[in-house]
């Protein structure tokens, strides 16, 4: 019989689970000083940022920090609740009154020992009691906290973007003329996640004919070559927010919008916290967990008896899931939405 050992990950949620009981404390009454680590994807933060706000509000004189990966950090710098922002592992080297740990790695938890450390929670104590009834991200990441905060309310989660940020978007819509808009995000990290791109080719038609909006592309400037493939085939002029755009800017891009349709990834979960309605196109993803909670959106997602996969190798390449939804369930989403 060939034994199938723990992953690495699965050793470490183990490791948090033991060190959360068996060495640090839990529920404090006061803190100076706290460290948020979320070395993690777009998306994962933007399920998180609801939490900083509430530690503020419990802990309101203490420092907050947040060590993140690089390419995240435009999409919380401008939080009010966050005090400081951490792009380096190695820059976590000092002495925090309270760790939470929303996905760390084996060096952060190394050195919550090394800096003594008092107080920590993970989530992976939350992942484990939820075990076969995954929550929400954002519920996930809310009870993560409540060893620190107590048993809080699970608000809405809130990007922030500077005056900055808001004027160079202003920018970009009024130099193209630009008023009501729609904002498509058709990438993903997984081929497996992306809708066939001449669905959006003609999604992007119907919202231009039958309600007059504009079309703004968003992504990465990998991202234009697919974007240039779905708009070639189109009769009227698109616009691409793509090179030389922060994710603090594209919040604000798509707080202005009045629709968002997209795949499965970080963006559609920025464009669901900025309240925009969103038509969330899902594959292989696990049902519910990342699912968008603004007003309105509507979440189209055949959920087969081989979910979840590992997204890479799939059991019926010739009719993957995501490829099952229709134009005609995407326009039908659309006319929910918008009348």
């Amino acid at each position: 019989m060939r034994i199938k050992w723990p992953s690495s990950e699965q050793l470490l949620y183990l490791a948090n689970v033991l060190a959360d009981k068996w060495w640090f404390k839990q529920q404090p009454k006061n803190l100076r000083s706290i460290l948020i680590i979320r070395w993690d994807e777009i998306g994962d933060m933007a399920a998180s940022a609801h939490v900083f706000g509430a530690l503020k509000k419990r802990f309101p004189d203490a420092k907050l920090t947040v060590l993140c990966k690089p390419f995240v950090k435009s999409l919380i710098e401008h939080d009010p609740s966050v005090d400081e922002v951490l792009t380096d592992i190695n820059a976590f080297h000092q002495y925090y009154d309270a760790v939470i740990e929303m996905r760390g790695t084996w060096k952060t938890l190394f050195k919550a020992f090394r800096y003594g450390v008092k107080y920590r929670s993970a989530r992976a104590e939350v992942r484990l009691r939820n075990k076969g009834n995954q929550l929400h991200e954002t519920i996930t990441n809310t009870q993560t906290v409540w060893p620190v905060t107590g048993e809080i309310a699970i608000p809405q989660t809130q990007l922030f973007y500077s005056e900055q940020d808001k004027e160079k978007v202003e920018q970009f819509l009024d130099t193209n003329g630009i008023q009501n808009f729609a904002v498509f995000h058709a990438g993903a990290r997984r081929v497996l996640r992306q809708w066939p791109k001449d669905r959006f080719t003609q999604t992007a038609a119907y919202l231009k004919e039958m309600y007059q909006l504009e079309i703004v592309f968003a992504g990465t400037e990998e991202d234009e070559k697919d974007i240039e493939e779905i708009s070639a085939p189109l009769n009227f002029t698109t616009y691409k927010f793509t090179k030389g755009y922060s994710l603090s800017q594209f919040s604000c891009l798509c707080e202005k919008a009045r629709i968002y349709v997209g795949n499965e990834s970080g963006p559609l979960q920025i464009a669901s916290a900025m309240g925009v309605p969103v038509i969330g196109l899902f594959g292989p993803g696990v049902p519910d967990i990342f699912y968008p909670l603004s007003a309105k959106s509507v979440v189209l997602h055949h959920v087969l008896k081989c979910n979840p996969c590992d997204q890479i190798h799939c059991v019926q390449p010739d009719n993957p899931c995501i490829a099952m939804i229709s134009y005609d369930m995407v326009r039908g989403a659309v006319n929910e939405i918008l009348h």
